[in-house]
């Protein structure tokens, strides 16, 4: 496969030379400069050491393996921390001279066999607890050393060791989090749209900086965990039975108080517009939170099955309201996944909620009309925005 960039950077050099932006000349001087390598894993050499390095260690974790009763402690642990600290060491060095993806690859693995160093202590000393500690405390102590060195690969895996955590946390009816959700049926959902606010907002905080992929990263989980939660709750207007157990739970509380402080705390990190626009984003974010809460306190007083179905009916509307913000401000502020993410969740609400009221026609009849004036005034909006962004882009090339 050839490099990106060449190729990329010859599309644009004939489009150069094409407008007489430059000459055909200096088109070629500057291929010259940046001539096309072929990728790495397409070397020979590379593709011949990474078959016997892996051959190579596939031998010795088999001996490993064969003879693991009757290696000592302290050596299957020695062992663990050596290759860590090789990995670590070879993963800077790589990438301190100018390897990055390399480097960035080898510290994975050495953050990976932290969370194994974890599971082999817990294994020789025979430690009790909850199946999520173990990841807990991988990513507590993964995140702190991502931002030091920094390395936005081990910060990825950090934060999917956080989703992973929350995840097994929320299953386990021993954590205090499983057994919130399991009071009622809809705090499941409740809990994963309310670590979905949180887990975007974290993102929105990292900026266009440095830290631009752990942006995007937290952002994309955000949205998924969000609107997926919002989707499941929009089925809540059948449960009649299900609905008003009176449940209150505090960790459920907690996690909304969290997930409004990263949204205050993301309105100073949002991209550069002017105040009306960025307050209009923060109170999408909050009458989401709002929703949340009001769904959190009809189920806490035990109101009434009808309650619930005009919360059911009003998250319909929030969903598709705001899928349409994300795609508007994606488009507005360059955020490509915000306008992904916008587009699938309206789709699938949809179909959802033909596959809900299926069956009855007046319903179903509402349910188009209201999103084909969502999907028209979508489409005028971003047609709105795509001539004013092209009339600013033109009036910058005059100047």
């Amino acid at each position: 496969m050839a490099d990106r960039f060449a190729t990329r950077l010859a599309a644009e050099i004939r489009n150069w030379v094409g407008d007489n932006l430059i000459s055909a000349a200096q088109g070629e001087q500057i291929l010259a400069r940046y001539p096309a390598d072929a990728a790495w894993f397409s070397r020979p050499i590379v593709l011949f050491s990474l078959i016997g390095g892996a051959l190579i260690a596939s031998g010795i974790a088999l001996v490993v393996a064969h003879n693991w009763e009757g290696i000592h402690r302290w050596v299957k642990l020695g062992g663990v921390v050596v290759l860590m600290g090789i990995a670590h060491w070879s993963g800077l060095a790589l990438r301190d001279r100018d390897h990055p993806r390399l480097g960035e690859g080898l510290l994975v693995i050495g953050g990976s066999l932290l969370l194994i160093g974890i599971a082999l202590i817990g294994q020789i000393y025979n430690l009790s607890g909850h199946p999520s500690d173990p990841w807990l405390l991988w990513w507590v102590l993964l995140l702190p050393a991502a931002y030091a060195l920094p390395s936005m690969a081990l910060g990825g895996l950090g934060f999917l060791g956080v989703a992973a955590w929350f995840g097994l946390a929320s299953e386990d009816p021993t954590t205090p989090l499983g057994e919130a959700v399991r009071l009622n049926d809809l705090f499941f959902p409740m809990a994963f749209a309310t670590g979905g606010m949180v887990f975007f907002g974290l993102g929105v905080i990292h900026g266009d900086g440095e830290y631009r992929r752990l942006r995007q990263l937290l952002e994309q989980l955000g949205l998924m965990a969000l609107f997926g939660g919002l989707l499941t709750l929009g089925f809540s207007w059948r449960k009649e039975d299900a609905t008003h157990s009176g449940a209150v739970s505090f960790t459920l509380l907690a996690l909304l108080a969290l997930a409004l402080l990263a949204v205050a705390v993301a309105t100073y990190r949002l991209p550069q517009d002017s105040p009306p626009n960025r307050l209009g984003f923060l109170a999408v974010l909050l009458v989401l939170l709002l929703y949340l809460f009001a769904l959190k306190v009809a189920i806490g007083f035990g109101a009434p099955w009808q309650v619930f179905r005009t919360l059911a009916f009003l998250n319909w509307f929030l969903l598709f309201a705001a899928c349409l913000a994300i795609i508007l401000y994606g488009a507005r502020w360059d955020r490509r996944s915000w306008i992904n993410w916008g587009v699938v969740f309206i789709g699938v609400h949809a179909i959802a909620r033909y596959i809900d009221l299926f069956g009855g026609m007046l319903q179903t009849s509402v349910l188009f009309f209201s999103a084909g004036v969502f999907v028209l005034l979508l489409g005028w909006g971003l047609e709105r925005m795509r001539r004013r962004m092209t009339a600013q882009a033109t009036a910058r090339e005059l100047t």
